[in-house]
């Protein structure tokens, strides 16, 4: 679904503002830049409370299954259980307490977004691509405030849709110069890296070749891939995650299980197909003649589901878009995304598990995605009554959310 964003952008956004809802390069302008360091270098870093809390009367997610009314201890920035020493007591009144949401694919730029983000209980996000190495660091450890993990610089085909259209300037040209290019991507601070698979794009060779030089640094590759001919150069690749699922011909079984014998994950962003494909207009400047339908990427969700390939919740969002693509704003889409995957035939405890464990465990998130023992106090406490393996939308039933061990207070950052 990369290429879908990138075409409604370019064509209905200022030349200034190349957009991605999928991964790929945005243009981002040198003042838009300067004013969000500005604001992140201002902003008051705080330190997490010396003292314990103790959270009563919590109904913790452990992953399976919502347990009987307990205590939680936050101290400092961690998970404990021992309730020695507590200052401070909060009452959860009997709502159900989840580990920190996890988004697997978003794109962002912005200190307001970090603070959108933590208002809806995601703690953690995995940005798929970065344009600019400076602004991505400052937006990492804002304390407080959701997590920042971030892909570099894309690796994209000279020549290539993204090189031609979209301006994305990550050139691999031969297997040969994979090496250097990975060795630059993560000695700018990436956390994984980001390969574009396209029809027009690497040939299989380059695109093992980047995948192989990633993993040779023991790091983790995402292929991002909008088609079923890219989707199955992804899967012989070997890369790590793959990113969104094919809305023109649904994946087979024999790739579901292909996909699941290799060990590779997907995040499927139901959230984007489904804007693309409603959407007559988008879906007329994005199809390029392909018939293109929400259907057949639910489809592929769910031979991956039966073929056991872990899924992981994540968006697409991006927030320079604007009010263009309704439906894709950041921080709520990741509770339609899990309404989706819920849809498409998961049950509300590998959804919630989609969200949380899963992720932190595919992209080794150490520390995070449960509620355990030492483990990093991201936490969402739902309101009273408010049970999500009975009705998932009641994520949204916020009432608190802490940030290593930091309560998120909106209007206070």
């Amino acid at each position: 679904m990369q290429s879908i964003i990138y075409l409604l952008l370019t064509a209905l956004l200022s030349p200034s503002v190349h957009g991605c809802l999928s991964g790929h390069r945005h243009e981002i302008n040198a003042s838009y830049i300067e004013t969000q360091l500005k604001l992140l270098g201002a902003r008051s870093q705080r330190t997490p409370p010396t003292g314990k809390t103790a959270l009563t009367n919590v109904r913790i997610f452990d992953g399976w299954r919502i347990r009987e009314p307990s205590t939680v201890v936050i101290d400092g920035d961690s998970i404990t259980f021992d309730p020695r020493g507590v200052r401070n007591t909060i009452d959860g009144e009997g709502g159900v307490l989840l580990p920190g949401l996890i988004d697997s694919h978003i794109h962002l730029s912005s200190l307001a977004s970090l603070e959108t983000l933590s208002s809806y209980g995601i703690t953690t996000v995995m940005n798929m691509g970065c344009s600019n190495y400076t602004l991505c660091a400052a937006l990492r450890d804002q304390i407080g405030l959701t997590s920042f993990i971030t892909a570099g610089e894309g690796a994209v085909a000279p020549n290539s849709t993204h090189a031609k259209v979209f301006g994305s300037r990550g050139f691999v040209n031969l297997p040969s110069q994979a090496p250097q290019f990975v060795a630059n991507v993560f000695g700018n601070g990436s956390n994984f890296m980001k390969i574009i698979s396209e029809p027009d794009g690497f040939n299989q060779a380059i695109h093992d070749a980047l995948v192989n030089a990633t993993h040779a640094l023991g790091k983790i590759s995402m292929t991002h891939a909008q088609d079923y001919a890219s989707y199955e150069v992804a899967i012989r690749s070997r890369t790590d995650g793959l990113q969104h699922v094919p809305f023109d011909v649904p994946l087979t079984v024999e790739m579901a299980q292909r996909i699941e014998r290799q060990a590779q994950f997907v995040t499927p962003t139901l959230n984007i197909g489904k804007i693309a494909t409603s959407n007559s207009t988008i879906e007329a400047i994005v199809s390029g003649g392909i018939d293109l339908t929400y259907e057949a990427g639910v489809t592929s969700v769910q031979r991956l589901m039966r073929a056991g390939v872990p899924l992981l919740a994540g968006t697409d969002a991006i927030d320079i878009a604007g009010s263009f693509l309704k439906g894709d704003l950041i921080g709520i889409t990741l509770h339609q995304e899990l309404q989706y995957l819920k849809d498409a035939g998961m049950s509300e405890v590998d959804v919630l598990r989609a969200a949380t464990v899963v992720p932190a465990t595919w992209h080794n998130l150490v520390g995070r995605g449960s509620i355990r023992e030492g483990y990093r106090a991201d936490l969402l406490l739902l309101k009273p009554g408010s049970d999500p393996l009975r009705n998932i939308s009641k994520t949204m039933d916020i009432a608190r959310v802490w940030n290593a061990g930091i309560e998120y207070v909106p209007g206070r950052g």
